[in-house]
């Protein structure tokens, strides 16, 4: 289906490389995909068959990421007090933000959240909340990583959610009351900032118009995807045809286009569930969500059963691409625990 949507495009602008061409680039997210899918059934396999070896696996999962981690952050210190080069640092930036080694920092809070959900599986409690304090600190406060920091909050309060509904039951309602309040003031104030902020940007395009980070980053995304989804809404754009369409002078609008040195750069999506309905429109967003409701049958019986559900949906919402491996890990783990360890761990 993919390839049949992309013969409808045309594509303005592509760069050099053989492998970020129309077609191939499908193609090869549809491998990607499949890799993804392979691992999951893989792992979950693994995992049914032995559950004792299941939890050493993530025990050496969790602790060898969080020593690579502790690594990192070494030479974060080292790179501060001047022992060390922020340009001989493969896995810190600029403006002084731990990225591993991923391209930023965002991706990398992202990764090490995935980290700390692993955590809830493991049996040592004391240790288990010092790793997760560890790596908290990192996302929040090295990596500066806000996707990281908020799916690391939503998730603590998702998985408490008994606990904190029963000690503030008295208080529920004004919590409510507030929400509500909160949420209408925020949408005032975001709508009266949206024309400022428009025209900071058309400012911004103006003063720096070959700023790599403004004109493929997420803040062009914010006016390009819509344009997107409103001419391909049903079917999408065609798997993996963002970074290539988003070029087309019908979807980038006042923005310019990219130098021809970045027109290779990965333009940075939205990630996830953004992604499915901008590449795979309405159809592929309630294919993924009837799949998602699987996942939530299969394991609604165990205390904690849509909460882990939630888990694999959220670190989509927050912006990790659907391709990345790691989320499928967790998916499987999800899967693989039909029984009473969850219930063990929670106690």
């Amino acid at each position: 289906m993919g390839l049949i949507i992309t013969s409808t495009h045309h594509f303005d602008i592509l760069g050099p490389s053989k492998f970020k061409v129309p077609y191939f680039i499908t193609i090869a997210r549809y491998f990607e995909l499949v890799a993804c899918i392979s691992l999951c059934i893989i792992t979950f396999r693994l995992f049914k068959s032995n559950t004792d070896q299941s939890k050493k696996i993530i025990d050496y999962v969790v602790n060898w990421n969080i020593l690579i981690t502790a690594l990192f952050f070494l030479i974060y210190i080292l790179v501060k007090i001047g022992l060390l080069s922020i340009h001989n640092s493969i896995v810190i930036y600029d403006n002084n933000r731990l990225r591993g080694l991923y391209n930023e920092g965002g991706p990398f809070g992202l990764m090490l959240s995935f980290i700390f959900i692993l955590t809830f599986f493991q049996q040592n409690t004391k240790e288990r909340f010092f790793k997760q304090l560890f790596l908290f600190i990192v996302i929040a406060f090295f990596a500066r990583s806000k996707a990281g920091i908020l799916f690391t909050v939503v998730w603590i309060a998702l998985f408490n959610f008994e606990i904190l509904k029963n000690k503030l039951r008295i208080l529920i309602f004004p919590i409510i009351l507030g929400f509500l309040t909160g949420f209408y003031f925020l949408f005032i104030n975001v709508s009266s900032m949206y024309v400022t902020e428009l025209n900071r940007v058309k400012q911004s395009i103006k003063e720096r118009p070959r700023d790599i980070n403004l004109i493929l980053g997420r803040v062009s995304g914010v006016y390009i995807v819509p344009n997107m989804i409103e001419e391909n809404p049903i079917l999408g754009i065609g798997l993996g045809n963002y970074p290539l369409l988003r070029n087309n002078a019908e979807y980038r609008t006042f923005f310019p286009k990219p130098p021809k040195e970045a027109i290779d750069i990965d333009a940075h999506g939205f990630g996830g569930i953004v992604d499915i309905i901008v590449e795979m429109g309405i159809v592929g967003f309630f294919s993924f969500m009837y799949i998602i409701y699987g996942v939530y049958y299969e394991i609604k019986s165990l205390n904690k059963g849509i909460i882990l559900t939630l888990g694999f949906l959220l670190i989509y919402c927050f912006g990790v691409q659907i391709y990345f491996l790691y989320p499928w890990v967790l998916l499987a783990v999800v899967l693989a625990y039909k029984n009473n360890y969850i219930d063990e761990i929670n106690n």
